[in-house]
């Protein structure tokens, strides 16, 4: 074949090639037509919304220990949250079988010696069972708290750790408390006199009763009403009396001064 035929063949094929591009262009530009609506806008399907994740009152909620207990039982993603319920950091995390809150060994109340072997069940001190606790006084030493009433207490006080945003300025000492010369209490205090080796240690829930009610007082008297720290204390304290009204029932909205109330706790 001569010079002018293979030129003839070469063009024939761009040609043909051409014809290719331009076939496609035309169906992208008319399925680009198809999804305009009578504006010229461009209709794209939405992607339908994803639940915001439900707030956590409590783990023994029904709503909270749900959807964990179905996802492990219908073998669906990881029911748990990604950040430690007390200090909202990641890290080596235990996860509850029960309800979706982790937590680190150290967080947790009480802590934890030893992490859980990946085969075995764990869960947190929210979602224990208190009438399998042993009743008060067994297992508790000379002057100690004890039993099902220590765990109450340590509930209450791990609950108000997973209060994070409202918690986070009361767990340590207040500069004010030393300022004006008040006695401190913070809830990094509280935890350390729930140690059973601590020289401060509670030896009945009315210490602890009356130690909460001192943050909440020295976060009032120091700071105007309109202030954060203020509102936040007010908000914290509510739900505090909201635990008492369910555990300690005898202690809800006593002023944490004079004499403390008799004992009558309620734990079913």
């Amino acid at each position: 074949m001569g010079l002018g035929g293979h030129a003839g063949v070469a063009g024939a094929a761009q040609a043909c090639e051409l014809d290719k591009v331009c076939a496609e262009s035309v169906q992208d530009l008319m399925a680009t037509i198809a999804k305009l609506d009578s504006n010229g806008v461009q209709v794209v399907p939405e992607t339908p919304a994803q639940p915001s994740p439900a707030l956590v009152h409590s783990s023994t909620d029904s709503k909270a220990a749900g959807p964990a207990r179905a996802a492990a039982a219908t073998g669906a993603g990881d029911p748990n949250e990604d950040w430690c319920a007390v200090c909202m950091d990641g890290g080596e995390l235990m996860c509850c079988d029960k309800c979706p809150k982790v937590f680190h060994q150290y967080c947790h109340i009480p802590a934890v010696e030893k992490l859980p072997e990946p085969t075995e069940s764990w869960q947190c001190l929210l979602c224990v069972n208190f009438a399998e606790v042993p009743e008060d006084g067994v297992g508790a030493g000379a002057g100690e708290l004890g039993g099902r009433r220590r765990r109450v207490v340590e509930r209450i006080t791990l609950e108000l750790y997973c209060q994070y945003e409202l918690s986070l300025q009361f767990r340590e000492p207040a500069l004010y408390a030393a300022m004006h010369h008040l006695q401190p209490m913070c809830l990094d205090m509280i935890r350390m006199k729930l140690q059973p080796r601590s020289p401060d240690r509670y030896t009945h829930e009315a210490q602890f009763v009356a130690d909460c009610r001192l943050l909440f007082r020295n976060a009032y008297r120091n700071n105007p009403a309109d202030s954060q720290i203020y509102k936040d204390a007010r908000r914290l304290e509510e739900f505090f009396d909201a635990q008492l009204v369910k555990w300690l029932p005898e202690y809800a909205y006593w002023s944490g001064e004079g004499e403390p109330p008799a004992k009558r706790s309620r734990l079913d």
